[in-house]
Formats: C-alpha cells, sequence, structure tokens
C-alpha cells in the first residue's frame, strides 16, 4: 500500500515546499510532523479549483471528491500520529483528520451533486434489457472465432455472481468445485477480489442454471471450454488475465458501439456496468441489501460470530443467485427416468471432454447436462442458437450411438425454486427467523414464467 500512496505524498510535499523530489526521498519526522491542515486544504483547492485560496464564484471542475479522499488517505498514511484528530488547540494530531479538510471535501461533493463540478466518469449501471442485448450481440458473433463463446461466458457468469472483470480473468478452474447437495449446481469460490482480505470475506457461492439459456451460467462455461482449443494449457479459465482483459474490454466496446445496441439510458457503459447492473437488478427483484452484499463480497463488518461458523451464507447467496437467473428463473438440469442411455461415461467421455481434462469428473458431469439439453433441443423453440453447430453435431452424434434418440430429450429443465429455493426459505423461517413478509416477496418476485 505505501508503494501506492507514495507518489501522491510527493506531489504534496513537492507542492508545499516549493521543491522537486525525488521518487526515493524519505521525509524526516520533523518534516511530516510540520504538516497542518492549512497545507493539505491549500493542496487539495489546488487539485479541486486550480487555486489555493478559490474565490466563491469558482468551481471545483479539475478533480472529483473521490481523487481529493484518495490524496487525504495517502497523506494519511505517513503521518506519524495516524489516528490522532486534529487539535487546533494544541496544533497536534493527523492534519487530514481535520474540519477544514473535511469540510473542504463535502463542498465539493456538494458541487458534484449539482452537477457543477467534474463529469463523473464512472459507467453507470447496466440495465436488465440492456444486458440482454448485449448478450444476444455477441451470439450474433458465433462461428466467427471462439472469441465470442469466451464472451458469452464471461458476461453470463460475471452477471450471475456480480463480479469485476479484473477477477473475472483470473478465475482458474480449481476454483470449481461440485456442489454435492444439488448436484445440478456448481460451486464457485473467489479469493484474489481487491476487497477479500480474510477467509470470511470468500464464501463459497452457488451456480445455478437459468430458465433462458442466453443466461445460464453453466451453459455458456460449457460451451466456451468445450469449443476452446487452447483451454487445457493454463490454469486460468479465460487464459492469461491480462490478454483475456484486454480481448473482453475491445470486443465489449465494439458490442456498445453497434448501432444495434439500444441505449436505454444516458452515460457511459464499461465493463463494471455488469457488476453495477446485477446489483441493481438483484435490488429490484425484491432481494435485500444485506444479501446483496454477499452475493457480491462487498465487505461487511466483521463480528465475534464470523470466526466461529461457516463464512458460506447459502440462504442469502442462493436467493440473489436465483433472482439474477432472470425473470424465466433459475433452474436444474435432470436426467430423465427411463432413459438408460445417457451414462456418466457419456456425459465426460463424450459430450464434455475437454471440461473433464480441466475441472475434473463431476464438475463435467454437471456441465455436460445443459449441453446435452441444448444439443437435442429443438431449434425452432429459440431464435437463436443454443450451442455451436459443431458441438452440437458432435453431442447428437455420441448420444445417438449410445442408443438415444434425437426426437426425446433425455434431460429435463425443472423451475429450481420449488427444490433447493422453497428448502432454504425454510431452512431461514427457522433458523435465520426471516419475516414472513420477506419470504412472500421474494416468493412473488421469483414465480415461474413459462417457455
Amino acid at each position: 500500500m505505501t508503494s501506492r500512496y507514495k507518489p501522491e505524498l510527493l506531489k504534496f510535499m513537492s507542492y508545499k515546499d516549493g521543491v522537486e523530489y525525488n521518487s526515493d526521498h524519505a521525509f524526516t519526522m520533523e518534516e511530516l510532523l510540520a504538516i497542518t491542515p492549512e497545507h493539505v486544504c491549500h493542496w487539495m483547492n489546488e487539485l479541486a479549483y486550480g487555486s489555493p485560496v478559490p474565490s466563491d464564484d469558482m468551481r471545483p471542475v479539475h478533480r472529483r471528491d473521490a481523487t481529493l479522499e484518495f490524496s487525504k488517505k495517502a497523506i494519511s498514511s505517513f503521518m506519524p500520529r495516524i489516528n490522532a484528530s486534529w487539535d487546533p488547540v494544541t496544533a497536534h494530531g493527523n492534519p487530514t483528520r481535520s474540519d477544514a479538510v473535511n469540510k473542504l471535501i463535502k463542498r465539493v461533493k456538494k458541487f458534484e451533486v449539482r452537477r457543477e463540478g467534474v463529469e463523473p466518469k464512472a459507467r453507470r449501471s447496466l440495465e436488465f434489457d440492456e444486458f440482454l442485448n448485449s448478450l444476444s450481440l455477441v451470439r450474433s458473433k458465433w462461428g466467427k472465432g471462439e472469441t465470442a463463446y469466451m464472451v458469452s461466458s464471461v458476461l453470463t457468469l460475471q452477471w450471475h455472481i456480480m463480479a469485476r472483470i479484473d477477477d473475472m480473468m483470473k478465475l482458474q478452474f480449481a476454483n470449481f468445485v461440485p456442489n454435492r447437495q444439488y448436484p445440478s449446481t456448481l460451486l464457485c469460490q473467489m479469493r484474489w477480489s481487491k476487497n477479500i482480505h480474510e477467509e470470511r470475506d470468500a464464501p463459497e457461492q452457488i451456480v445455478l442454471g437459468s430458465m433462458d439459456p442466453k443466461m445460464c451460467a453453466l451453459l455458456n462455461l460449457a460451451v466456451y471450454i468445450e469449443t476452446s482449443t487452447n483451454v487445457s494449457n493454463s490454469e486460468f479459465i479465460y487464459g492469461h488475465p491480462k490478454d483475456g482483459n484486454r480481448v473482453v474490454r475491445r470486443f465489449l466496446g465494439d458490442i456498445i458501439t453497434n448501432t444495434a445496441f439500444k441505449n436505454m439510458k444516458t452515460g457511459k457503459l464499461g465493463t463494471h456496468s455488469f457488476r453495477k447492473g446485477a446489483a441493481t437488478y438483484a435490488s429490484r427483484c425484491g432481494m435485500s441489501k444485506d444479501f446483496v452484499n454477499r452475493r457480491g463480497r462487498w465487505r461487511t463488518r466483521k463480528g465475534v460470530v464470523d470466526v466461529y461458523i461457516d463464512n458460506t451464507q447459502p440462504y442469502p447467496d442462493a436467493c440473489t443467485a436465483a433472482a439474477l437467473a432472470g425473470p424465466l428463473g433459475p433452474c436444474f438440469y435432470v436426467r430423465k427416468h427411463g432413459i438408460d442411455c445417457v451414462s456418466p461415461t457419456l456425459l465426460v467421455d463424450q459430450i464434455a471432454p475437454t471440461i473433464k481434462q480441466v475441472m475434473g469428473e463431476a464438475v463435467a458431469t454437471t456441465l455436460a447436462m445443459p449441453l446435452l439439453w441444448a444439443a437435442i433441443e429443438p431449434s425452432d423453440n429459440y431464435t437463436y442458437e443454443l450451442i455451436p453447430d459443431r458441438l452440437k453435431q458432435k453431442i447428437i452424434g455420441a448420444y445417438v450411438n449410445s442408443g438415444g434418440s434425437e426426437s426425446l430429450n433425455p434431460i429435463d429443465r425443472i423451475v429450481q425454486q420449488t427444490l433447493i429455493v422453497e428448502e432454504l426459505l425454510l431452512v431461514a423461517a427457522q433458523e435465520e427467523k426471516v419475516l414472513a413478509e420477506s419470504l412472500l416477496l421474494f416468493t412473488r418476485s421469483m414465480q415461474p414464467y413459462s417457455v
């Protein structure tokens, strides 16, 4: 953290002393103790207004309050009395923890709210219809290279687990494990996000199927792995993190600027819009702020109980995951009774051999089910391609050779709330004492739609 904050301290001290300090310069205790709130305010005014003492008619058109907050945090980290508030009588303490500095930042923020400050550069939240539109545009590029398959998987999984794009690129095959309690789902654990510092911050989280194939994270992940030629050459699912990051950002940029993409709101869009959009959509579906926080892995206040219990919270996580599966609802992919030709060998060795190689037999069995369903499902039922034709013909050939018939889909999709979510609601009502109103709100928001 010091390496991140040191350049900001050097800029501030160079401005205060009128001397250009080198990057390896070490400030003495006396130099740091000589800093006052006035020095900090002059520096921040210079950043925001372009003048150390701005007039009343000047506006902070150069820097946002977030930049000032970062500067405050950076300078504060080097203060000898870092935890002591500034005492104006004794002139002792941390100068960044003073009324003058805090009021300055609040004033800049007020101008921003009034749209009299710097135009925000933050990407806005993606609307749900925009999300579906982007998925359709990505699918329209299927068959024109492997990149489209990767982007489909990245975007659907990013939405489903509310992840940052940087975190998505660091996903490894080892981060996915089978869910023994619900075999048609997977468990994913993300350990490297910037706000994960303790074991409790990285719970195992459920990955559900979706009744909407475009949104199904399981189906899109399986398609990507089985259509990729070099996926087994890396421990990372989407290739080298830096390369994958650039590819996805460039591809998404082309999608957003496409004339077929319909903007529903003003504001800039980017990869982070998907994380914001997922959180907003889950909230609109009736999920509480706490549930969204847990699914998105935002840090919460530590309590003693966190030390003693499992950090996985199945009820809020599954509820939010179910909402993120879309209005058609989440689903299980299950084998129909009486169809013996769908054996474990068929699933892992012929339908999902690449997945078996990189993720193991148990995960391959789970991901092979949506692949088999999509391959046998009549194409007339959807206006878009469920899986690439080459992969479809391979799966159909393996299924027919094992004794199956193309006229009968051996896989059923069962709306999942009748199986997993209702069970979790019961557990929650007993153990977490969830209010009846909350249960009713969730049940109504997750009513299944016909397809």
